[in-house]
């Protein structure tokens, strides 16, 4: 049997494995804890009022913003929040709330569970989902965001203040 000469040597970290395998695992776990979306829990930080200009909270009109949501079983991903017409909003791929889609999407937790906690910059605001299904409000807004035509499946969600009434309904 002829042997092949390797490249490079191996080598090789206690319990056998190449370090190049276990470093790439580091790196894609690190990549994904930094990324969204990408589930994780309850969220920590300064709790702050709802701002009367969402775009000052933002630095503009879109921003990355963490939601949390169900208090009991925390879930919270990463997304773009974006502005439309003063109003803070955030949508889905087409294909969130698919019956096919092999694990609970945000999107279906949100609609079961529309009290959220949306971290932008370090505060969290308590706030309440409203998923859009109007064709009069949705499709400006998604036109707004490049679709055209819109394709079937995007779940959008405006957020408005939390009607729950532990949270003091004006916090400005």
């Amino acid at each position: 049997m002829t042997r092949i000469p390797s490249a490079a040597p191996v080598t090789r970290i206690p319990g056998g494995a190449p370090a190049t395998r276990v470093a790439l695992a580091a790196v894609a776990l690190l990549l994904a804890a930094g990324c969204g979306p990408v589930p994780g829990g309850a969220l920590g930080g300064a709790m702050a009022p709802v701002p009367a200009d969402w775009s000052s909270a933002l630095g503009g009109d879109r921003s990355f913003c963490e939601i949390e949501s169900r208090p009991g079983d925390p879930h919270s991903i990463q997304l773009e929040c974006f502005l439309w017409e003063g109003a803070l909003f955030v949508q889905s791929h087409r294909w969130a709330l698919a019956s096919w889609w092999p694990v609970e999407s945000w999107a279906a937790i949100w609609i079961e569970h529309p009290e959220v906690r949306v971290r932008i910059g370090g505060r969290i605001f308590e706030l309440r989902t409203v998923h859009v299904t109007d064709p009069a409000e949705r499709e400006p807004v998604l036109r707004n965001r490049g679709y055209d035509p819109i394709p079937a499946g995007i779940a959008l969600f405006r957020f408005e203040p939390s009607a729950r009434p532990d949270v003091p309904p004006d916090r400005a």
